[in-house]
């Protein structure tokens, strides 16, 4: 591994963060867990799922919202690897980070781990290319405070050897936090939810630490 992937890759701190696909293959290396969030859609369904006691399916069976996302091309791409994978939103922050600290206590090694924002494929907003193909990964702030949040709760605990992308999203969740409601239900996606009768999915994804269950990927399917 050369100095610049290992940097790129966060590779000598225990907690990582970055954005998608690509950021993700870039923290994963060395990694034991990844926490995946995808704060308005995915992974607080999975929560959501895991509570009322069902499991939500990425792969084969996925719902067409569901399986176009980024966080399904994700769980594609971390098929087959050897990582534990744990679905996580503000619903149930804390438990994840008990979760991921029973873990290391289990194997008594300190683990590494890779903390991905899903955040929303791109397409350029100029009417030229309307329907056009996604162009990149938007960084939406619901991701990003959300994944904070959970980096907040691991440092809380004591897994703390933050990589400064990880300390820079776990600031913005300390600074934000009493606005985190507002902010997430004001932001694009958010917005965009509110404008289609979809406001109590945002009520549900902005309710934080409210659930102890901490759904694991396994074939393709989050199930607790």
């Amino acid at each position: 591994m050369s100095d610049s992937t290992a940097a790129l890759g966060q590779a000598k701190y225990q907690v990582r963060f970055d954005w998608g696909v690509d950021g993700a293959r870039r923290i994963l290396v060395g990694a034991h867990v990844v926490v995946l969030v995808d704060a308005l859609l995915v992974t607080t369904q999975a929560v959501l799922a895991a509570e009322r006691g069902q499991t939500l399916a990425l792969a084969e069976g996925a719902a067409p919202d569901v399986a176009a996302t980024e966080t399904a091309e994700l769980a594609r791409d971390l098929a087959g690897r050897d990582v534990v994978v744990l679905a996580a939103s503000l619903r149930n922050r804390e438990a994840v980070a008990r979760r991921i600290l029973a873990l290391q206590e289990s194997r008594g090694e300190r683990l590494f781990v890779a903390v991905v924002a899903a955040g929303e494929r791109a397409v350029s907003a100029s009417g030229d290319d309307a329907g056009a193909p996604a162009t990149g990964i938007r960084f939406a702030i619901e991701d990003q405070l959300t994944a904070g949040a959970v980096i907040d709760a691991l440092v809380r605990l004591g897994v703390d050897h933050t990589s400064p992308e990880a300390a820079v999203a776990c600031a913005a969740f300390e600074g934000l936090q009493h606005a985190a409601v507002h902010l997430i239900g004001a932001g694009g996606s958010g917005a965009e939810l509110v404008a289609d009768a979809r406001k109590d999915e945002v009520r549900q994804a902005t309710q934080r630490d409210v659930t102890d269950v901490v759904p694991e990927l396994r074939d393709g399917t989050f199930g607790a």
